[in-house]
């Protein structure tokens, strides 16, 4: 199965727009969207982390232009467009996801009109230096060619432009892995850097590191708390659920989840990164 086909056979859009309009009649906030469009872990939580850093970074640029890479249902898109200022594109090798995300960017709180480009982020349809930062987040685990898509990425920054990745790797036992997750059905699609590794490539294509931050201890955490913090609600019909995105083996997938992070398996790391000025 391609990759494409693993974000789009899933999805059940009618479905999920129907319940959503149910359930919010007056327009989804960030907090109701949560189950179906901040999927990776740490959960919106993580995503608002990602904004304050970007804010921290971006403060001295009045409007900031800002790429989310593999953009999928637009969560992370709809919190950075929550600050006026911030000029926001997201570029998602799935139409699929594309559409989605602009439907939810309509049904949103207020409403979000946002670019969400369907393209390669090997080959990326943008001209050099058009933005000011680009984030990538739990993306990088489907791309084989990480090496291209980092040199993508520093081509279309803008020099002293900052490189933000919140992305999963290898764990120091890969052998323990288990699948299917919420990223691949097989090891076929999966595509994990070590954390070194990682490092060693963003500095080869040209990426000076600000910061790595290890993130898998508050990632099991957060994994744990959704198990012990699940209400009936949380899989009754008209609910929003990740089965309306990724099919009836969410389960499997989430609980496979728990079982690599916990086994080490896999870790979460943040980097921050920037592209020097010469």
């Amino acid at each position: 199965m391609s990759i494409q086909r693993h974000y789009s056979d899933a999805v059940q859009q009618d479905a999920l727009l129907s319940r959503l309009r149910k359930l919010c009649p007056q327009g989804a906030d960030a907090r109701a969207l949560a189950p179906i469009d901040q999927l990776h872990t740490g959960g919106l939580q993580a995503s608002l982390r990602l904004r304050s850093v970007l804010e921290a970074c971006l403060a001295a640029c009045p409007a900031p232009r800002i790429l989310d890479v593999g953009s999928g249902t637009g969560g992370l898109l709809r919190l950075l467009a929550e600050r006026p200022h911030y000029r926001v594109t997201g570029l998602d090798l799935s139409c699929r996801l594309n559409q989605l995300s602009q439907a939810l960017c309509r049904l949103y709180q207020p409403p979000r009109l946002l670019d969400a480009i369907c393209g390669d982020a090997q080959r990326m349809p943008f001209a050099n230096a058009s933005f000011d930062a680009v984030v990538l987040q739990h993306s990088l685990l489907n791309m084989p060619a990480t090496e291209q898509v980092l040199a993508q990425c520093r081509r279309v920054l803008a020099p002293g432009g900052y490189l933000l990745l919140h992305e999963l790797v290898q764990g120091p036992t890969p052998s323990t892995m288990q699948y299917p997750v919420p990223w691949a059905q097989s090891p076929g699609q999966s595509h994990l850097c070590s954390r070194t590794g990682l490092a060693a490539q963003l500095e080869s294509q040209g990426f000076a590191i600000a910061r790595a931050t290890d993130l898998t201890e508050s990632a099991l955490a957060w994994r744990q708390r959704q198990n012990s913090g699940r209400s009936a609600h949380s899989t009754a019909p008209d609910a929003l659920s990740p089965a309306l995105i990724l099919g009836s083996d969410f389960p499997l997938m989430f609980a496979n989840l728990q079982h690599n992070l916990h086994q080490g398996a896999i870790g979460v790391m943040e980097y921050l990164a920037f592209r020097p000025v010469s």
